[in-house]
């Protein structure tokens, strides 16, 4: 069955090169669309150069650390604010204010506050991995049938342990949907925040643009998207070790 699926994942992607190499024989109708052959040769030239993989590292760097921070924020002001009313009161709609300002917006502020472009691009990402994990939390947390924890707090567990050993654990499914949903718009946010900074992949594509490199364009696009799959493929399978019940359904 696991290998059935394989295929036809694999077909999947094969149907896509397949349209991407009938839409380059129309050349009339697309010239500047490079073909599978061109992105092909374009890549081994960028693997074979120092430069793009340092940018391919910085990329996954920015994310991975921006990611993790929002992780660490997101998830106890989630818990918090699901279970407290006066502490959702207190914060949670000044959160909703800023939610849905889009996080690349906030770049010309950002240059007043952060003095490094590589700190706004980090931050950017942070924005855009926070709110799907927080929203998450939150509903998750609130999902929780209250009869579970007011039986651990008349088995005599204090506020922590009744967090920690059923709320936590009864939000964890949602936690998890938030957090693959995050890194996937971490990804996205990546590319817009580096276009407008110097280093990184989306400066890649954009400089590829700029220069009339067009199959450098597809290979920055190609690498962004698996490295934003193999994430989200981690945290999926880092999911189905966290949460065993939900392991049939990431298989």
């Amino acid at each position: 069955m696991a290998y059935a699926r394989r295929l036809e994942q694999s077909a999947s992607l094969l149907a896509v090169l397949a349209i991407w190499a009938v839409a380059t024989m129309f050349v009339g109708a697309v010239p500047s669309l490079p073909s599978p052959v061109e992105v092909a040769v374009a890549f081994v030239d960028a693997a074979a150069s120092s430069s793009f993989w340092q940018e391919v590292g910085r990329s996954t760097f920015r994310v991975y650390l921006s990611f993790a921070i929002a992780t660490v924020v997101a998830i106890p002001l989630g818990l918090l604010i699901g279970r407290s009313e006066v502490f959702s009161d207190l914060t949670f709609p000044a959160l909703e204010v800023l939610r849905p300002i889009p996080p690349i917006a906030w770049y010309p502020a950002l240059t007043i506050i952060l003095l490094t472009p590589a700190n706004i691009v980090r931050f950017i990402i942070f924005l855009a991995a926070f709110f799907p994990i927080l929203l998450n939390t939150i509903e998750g947390v609130r999902g929780v049938e209250e009869e579970y924890p007011q039986a651990a707090r008349s088995l005599g567990a204090s506020p922590f342990q009744t967090m920690r050993h059923v709320v936590l654990p009864g939000a964890l499914p949602s936690i998890y949907t938030g957090l693959v949903n995050a890194m996937g718009l971490a990804w996205v946010s990546l590319v817009a925040a580096e276009l407008l900074s110097s280093s990184g992949l989306g400066y890649f594509i954009w400089n590829a643009f700029t220069a009339g490199e067009y199959p450098n364009i597809v290979v920055g696009m190609i690498a962004v998207g698996v490295l934003g799959y193999g994430s989200s493929a981690l945290l999926r399978r880092l999911g189905a070790r966290a949460i065993p019940w939900l392991s049939a359904a990431n298989a």
